[in-house]
């Protein structure tokens, strides 16, 4: 630190080191309060500041809140401060060295030391990193200000941070332990743990993080007589050791902890398919029914027949994709029928994302006629989460044949773009020529992100290459109707 840096004179010698009140506000105090003009000639040593980091090892959060104490993160040293002032640590915390985002916390020192709340990191590590009860990585850093009333200057320069390290900490234990996986066993399997079902964490993830997860069954009339469909929850624990530790019950919309089979069992009594989403750290959970497909309905869609029109596929029931024309609005049917499971816009759409998708939320609403929207006509890919009822929709704006024949290449593959009709439902191409047998397939965008392949009589996003003879050939790709299909016209 220079001589000029190392001195600071509060006001009288802010012109010559660019350091004062009135520039309060780019030295990152938060908050910063309204400039004023304290005495002239105020001088403080930055250089005599001396700051040695305290923490080491791991900090227990847990155990220092229990015993109500405060986290020392530093001694400070420094010289006399000026009259009326007194020093002001400002400290930081981030998930990363970047510091891109934080938590900022104004700290005073006490006796010589700052120290921090652990209830204030604990929550700045929830916000920033996790929610999880493992040990956490923290960065922090701090600046100094002399602060006086409503005035502050940053001692040090703009980039000065007195104390900059990485802290250990062990977060709080939740009061919910939530394992990495979940298993519905009950009267379906014998109650036997070793049979469940597996659930599917609706966000993959640090299940603290994403405690949702969601299994499908399909209920029998047979299952369903009597005393019904009965279910409860294990954890992944108790499914690897065959018992019942960890097991839940339900209680109304709640799980509860039970320790034996058939101990307070979900029931359903009615034959179908069914979706059961849990959250494991709210413990609750719900009971809907499961769509094998959902329909994509549009202006212009024809709903008379359903078996043609186009629909989403899901390996999951949670998620479910595919490709259709759209005129500019559109929505979601559960069933082949417009009577029944409607998904309708809850709120109003998402402007797009840098590579043009366009995204919102959708809502379970059979009595609305509002559409979500895209904003021109055009074949789209879309996707759709029942669970956190968040739609996607991405423009396919050109559509190319690609293969050996053209080596593959997404430059040549722009000469042999397809033409789409006036609906952009059905795309054509003409005298495309394979000089031999070999494979092909349609790639979208001129890029490799979306791709078009699979069967003839079924043309799937992502699908695998199509098989081709010699030959010069008339190409067609069909949205119109269900399934998607390509036909091939040899000359």
């Amino acid at each position: 630190m220079n001589s000029i840096m190392n001195k600071f004179t509060i006001l009288a010698a802010v012109a010559a080191v660019s350091v004062g009140f009135a520039s309060c506000d780019v030295y990152d105090l938060p908050n910063p309060p309204a400039q004023s003009n304290p005495n002239d000639n105020i001088v403080f040593d930055a250089a005599s500041v001396k700051v040695s980091p305290v923490t080491e090892g791991t900090v227990d959060l847990g155990k220092n809140m229990q015993e109500g104490k405060a986290v020392a993160l530093f001694n400070v040293e420094m010289g006399a401060m000026p009259v009326d002032y007194s020093p002001v640590f400002v400290v930081e915390l981030s998930a990363n060295d970047t510091f891109e985002k934080t938590e900022s916390f104004k700290l005073k020192d006490e006796e010589g030391t700052v120290s921090m709340s652990a209830y204030d990191i604990q929550n700045a590590v929830v916000s920033l990193i996790s929610k999880s009860p493992e040990v956490q990585t923290v960065y922090a850093r701090a600046a100094m200000y002399a602060v006086n009333g409503t005035s502050s200057v940053r001692i040090g320069g703009p980039d000065v941070y007195y104390y900059n390290t990485v802290l250990s900490v062990l977060p709080v234990k939740p009061e919910n332990v939530i394992e990495q996986g979940y298993y519905l066993v009950g009267s379906f399997c014998n109650w036997d743990v070793t049979k469940g079902i597996p659930f599917t964490q609706i966000t993959p993830g640090n299940p603290y993080d994403h405690p949702e997860f969601s299994v499908k069954v399909d209920v029998t009339a047979e299952q369903a007589e009597g005393s019904g469909f009965q279910w409860m929850v294990v954890p992944q624990s108790a499914f690897n050791a065959g018992n019942w530790t960890g097991a839940f019950g339900v209680n109304g919309k709640n799980l509860v902890a039970a320790s034996k089979a058939d101990e307070n069992p979900g029931v359903i009594s009615q034959e179908g398919p069914y979706t059961i989403k849990v959250n494991m750290e709210k413990l609750t959970f719900e009971v809907s029914a499961a769509y094998e497909y959902l329909y994509i309905a549009s202006f212009g869609t024809s709903t008379s027949n359903f078996d043609k029109i186009m629909r989403m596929t899901t390996n999951d029931y949670i998620n479910y994709s595919g490709t259709s024309p759209l005129d500019k609005k559109f929505w979601f049917y559960g069933q082949p029928s417009t009577k029944g499971v409607a998904f309708r816009p809850n709120g109003a759409d998402n402007a797009p994302a840098e590579n043009g998708m366009l995204s919102g939320k959708m809502m379970y609403d059979p009595k609305s006629t509002a559409s979500m929207g895209v904003p021109t006509k055009g074949l789209y890919f879309l996707t759709a989460n029942v669970a956190t009822l968040e739609w996607t929709a991405m423009p396919l704006t050109t559509i190319s044949v690609i293969g050996g024949f053209n080596g593959w290449s997404l430059d040549n593959a722009k000469n042999f773009d397809l033409v789409p009709d006036a609906k952009c439902a059905v795309w054509t191409i003409k005298d495309v020529t394979f000089a031999e047998a070999g494979e092909f397939k349609f790639c979208c965008n001129h890029s490799w992100d979306y791709s078009f392949g699979g069967k003839f009589e079924d043309i799937v996003q992502n699908g695998g290459n199509l098989s081709v003879e010699p030959g010069t050939y008339d190409i067609s790709l069909n949205f119109s109707a269900w399934p998607a299909t390509c036909v091939m016209t040899k000359k």
